[in-house]
């Protein structure tokens, strides 16, 4: 993952995922990958489920160890920074889900969910 001051605090996303882990024969032990910090799900024995990437951070989904479906990758988010001298976003979409703070100067938006547009 990568960590980013963007929103004023630092936060890491974009983890990747663990690995999946087939067990061998009597024992072989190994264990499944942890999935990296910054939202990365974990990956899964041959007999569990993968888990997936934490939501608004891009973190990838673990490995299956069933080698069926790895884990789902987490949401994005989008995030607009600016000078609070600065007027506000003029139009934001009906379809998006956003969050809106001013702290250190600037204005931060924060969008994590939808489909449509912003208008400066």
């Amino acid at each position: 993952g990568s960590a980013s001051s963007i929103t004023g605090t630092s936060v890491t996303r974009g983890g990747g995922g663990g690995g999946a882990c087939l067990q061998g024969g009597p024992g072989n032990v190994s264990l499944p990958g942890t999935g990296g910090s910054g939202g990365g799900g974990n990956g899964s024995l041959n007999t569990g489920s993968p888990t997936a990437g934490t939501a608004n951070t891009g973190g990838g989904g673990g490995g299956d160890g069933q080698q069926i479906k790895g884990g789902n990758g987490g949401s994005g988010i989008v995030i607009i920074r600016y000078a609070d001298t600065y007027a506000d976003i003029t139009t934001i979409g009906a379809g998006l889900t956003y969050t809106k703070t001013t702290t250190g100067g600037y204005k931060i938006y924060q969008f994590t969910a939808g489909t449509d547009t912003v208008t400066f």
